[in-house]
């Protein structure tokens, strides 16, 4: 189910919901503490978590697409402008970092993009843990991803190029934190919260 279903624009005039089971978000303004729905935009499939990046900017996590959209609110009409591929089951995402500009976002380890030739660069074969094949047989290799994208630079290949894919020693990650700095992100599981 939803992890993240709402969000605020950074002005705080318009609130993003995720219709899941339309496979779209619906962006309402907000204005006297009322709201007025002004669009409904269609996504990936199960759209579970949504941020705002910026005011025009929106971020939407698709669980059953294994993607990421990103929604330009201040296009004619409102559309997705890219898609970014990820990890298996993707559930939460936020912003943190300097100026906030990096994409955290939870997944799976045994997805599909994590084997693409366009993201090689980004794993080292040498090391287990960062191996680019799932492993799924191996023990001891933790089965819970953060993939994390420069949101100023998503890279040429098709599905965007995350700067680094974080692996722990757990399984379905699902809510992700930052601190009011953005120094900071927390992800959750069942009873454990890591440091990332």
């Amino acid at each position: 189910g939803p992890v993240r279903p709402v969000a605020l624009t950074p002005d705080g005039n318009t609130l993003i919901s995720v219709n899941t089971p339309d496979n779209r978000i619906e962006v309402f303004s907000v204005l006297d503490g009322r709201l007025t729905h002004i669009d409904s935009i269609p996504v990936g499939m199960e759209p579970v978590a949504v941020a705002a990046r910026s005011n025009s900017e929106v971020w939407v996590v698709n669980h059953l697409s294994d993607s990421v959209s990103i929604v330009n609110l201040s296009a004619t009409p409102a559309k997705v402008i890219r898609t970014l591929l990820v990890g298996d089951e993707p559930r939460d995402i936020v912003f943190a970092g300097t100026g906030f500009n990096r994409a955290f976002i939870t997944t799976a380890r045994r997805g599909q993009h994590r084997t693409d030739p366009s993201i090689a660069s980004v794993f080292n074969p040498a090391i287990p843990e960062e191996s680019a094949s799932p492993l799924l047989s191996t023990e001891g290799i933790g089965r819970a991803d953060v993939w994390i994208f420069d949101a100023t630079n998503l890279g040429t290949t098709i599905g965007g190029t995350p700067v680094d894919v974080k692996t722990f020693f757990a399984d379905s990650p699902r809510a992700l934190a930052t601190t009011a700095d953005g120094s900071t992100v927390y992800y959750s599981l069942a009873l454990r919260i890591d440091e990332l």
